[in-house]
Parts: structure tokens; sequence; C-alpha cells
């Protein structure tokens, strides 16, 4: 459920451009302790750590979180596995992203994988691959319980762009739209998607 929960979320949060950081603010004992909805979803969480520059602190601050409440996540897990993953991707660390996109794969649903398939083929440079995992995902058929869950996203998120099936797939059409460039700003691009080769 970790896409399904966060398409849109994370977008803002976690990859939007900003101003450099002079200092990254460390997690406390205080944040540690949080219940994994308020650590993972909220302001209260990692998200107050993340700014521009602090992409491997705030991904050690998970990490801390995951290796301190490992006992009661139970599949929340698979939701900051993933987070990790793309902070240490914007961090320039792809080999450990990698790792841990592919760890939190095998909790994925047949509906999700295609979205984390796409972004581990960006993350190794297979266009190919990419391109693939994009197929994949359009020809999902929508769940017939997606209008009731989006009404609830934006109930829950009401700042945040509305859902849309398929999950992620501006994300993916951003990925393949800038290629090449560091995930941090291909994942946030502007650029038109322009991926067809034809």
């Amino acid at each position: 459920m970790k896409h399904f929960l966060m398409a849109g979320v994370i977008g803002a949060a976690v990859l939007a451009a900003g101003a450099a950081t002079a200092e990254c603010r460390e997690v406390d004992a205080a944040m540690l302790a949080l219940p994994l909805h308020a650590f993972d979803q909220t302001g209260q969480g990692w998200r107050s750590l993340d700014a521009e520059g602090c992409e491997r602190q705030t991904a050690e601050a998970i990490r801390r979180y995951r290796d301190l409440n490992a006992d009661a996540l139970g599949a929340g897990a698979d939701t900051l596995l993933w987070h990790e993953a793309q902070l240490r991707a914007a961090a320039g660390e792809t080999e450990e992203a990698i790792r841990l996109m592919l760890r939190s794969r095998e909790q994925d649903s047949d509906e999700f994988r295609p979205y984390t398939d796409a972004t581990i083929a960006f993350l190794r440079g297979d266009r190919e691959a990419l391109i693939a995992a994009r197929e994949r995902l359009v020809s999902l058929p929508k769940p017939e319980a997606f209008a009731r869950a989006a009404a609830r996203y934006a109930e829950t998120y009401p700042d945040h762009p509305p859902l849309s099936w398929p999950l992620n797939l501006d994300v993916v059409d951003r990925l393949i739209a800038c290629f090449g460039q560091p995930y941090r700003e291909a994942y946030s691009c502007e650029a038109p998607v322009a991926w067809n080769d034809d």
C-alpha cells in the first residue's frame, strides 16, 4: 500500500527544490517515539527534517526509526523503506536506494510493482526497462475501490493534487522525460513528456 497512500505527497515533501540549507536538523528521541503514521505522514516526523542537501541525514533518521521500532512496524515497514530509498536516491546513494527499493518491492502488490520497477530502471540508467514498466503501469485495470480511496485521500490531504489512475504515472512520465538527470531533478522536472521513440 505504500505508493497508494503516498501518491502526490512525496513530491512536495521529499523532492521539491528549495534553497540549500546551511545546517540539517537532527532527529530527536521524541520524533523516534512517534507512532508510524505521525512519523511517516505528518510534519511531526521525518518530513520536518527534509530540506535540500539534507536527504542523507533524513534517510538516516528513517533508518533509525525503522531499527528502533522494527517489532511494531509490521506492514508499515515497506513504506518507510520506500521513503528512505527515495531520499537516498535524491542524495546520490544510488546503489543503496536500489537495494532498499528491491526490499520494499517484495511487499508490493501487482498494481504497485510497475512504479517500483520504473524507478529502479531509472536509477540503473535502463531507459528500455523504464518504458516497459510504464507500459505495464498504464495497462493496469482500475480497482473497483479506487474512487472511494481517492475520495478519502482528498479529504485527508486537501492541499495535495487528487489521485488519478494509474497511480504515479505522472512521476514515471517525468522520469522518462528527464531521463539521465539526477533522481532529485527528474522526479520533479517540468520537461514535456517526449518518451516515445517514434
